[in-house]
């Protein structure tokens, strides 16, 4: 049996290279291997390859699962008319001219939107919410400055 113990650290004093079993034969000195960086081998020059080199012959794209989808007009002009309803109630005629307007754009663009091949449902519903959200309070407004238009009538101007 021999002393060596694969499981002892080299102690600072002996290098790396003479910790081999003396059955095993030792490695050459540092000194006679080659540097880091250099080959032992000549480097053979880089060839050009002999393949013949391929045309690029054009692939047709592939087709979508689905048709493309269109999105309804009637709904996107129904959602923006209602949008401005619902910033310009206090306009009296042209709010009311604008929910009404924002009502029939957004139920043709719900009917188109329910169609094949058309999406915007969702934007149809949201501009008829907004109409019809624009038309109430212009309504109430519109009361409210004919209600002053026939008091002052009916006062005269002597009141």
């Amino acid at each position: 049996m021999t002393d060596f113990d694969s499981y002892q650290q080299p102690g600072p004093a002996e290098p790396t290279w003479q910790q081999y079993p003396p059955s095993m034969p030792t490695p050459a000195p540092p000194a006679a291997m080659q540097p880091y960086g250099t080959q032992p081998y000549p480097v053979q020059p880089y060839a050009a390859q002999a393949y013949p080199s391929q045309p690029y012959l054009a692939q047709p794209y592939a087709m979508a699962a689905y048709p493309m989808l269109r999105t309804s007009g009637m709904a996107v002009a129904g959602l923006v008319v209602g949008i401005l309803a619902l910033v310009g109630f206090w306009v009296p005629f042209a709010d009311l001219l604008l929910g009404f307007l924002a009502i029939g754009l957004s139920w043709a663009g719900m009917v188109q939107g329910g169609r094949p091949g058309y999406t915007g449902k969702g934007m149809a519903i949201a501009g008829l919410i907004c109409g019809i959200i624009g038309v109430i309070p212009a309504l109430i407004v519109m009361l409210f400055f004919f209600g002053l238009f026939a008091a002052a009538g009916a006062c005269g101007i002597a009141c």
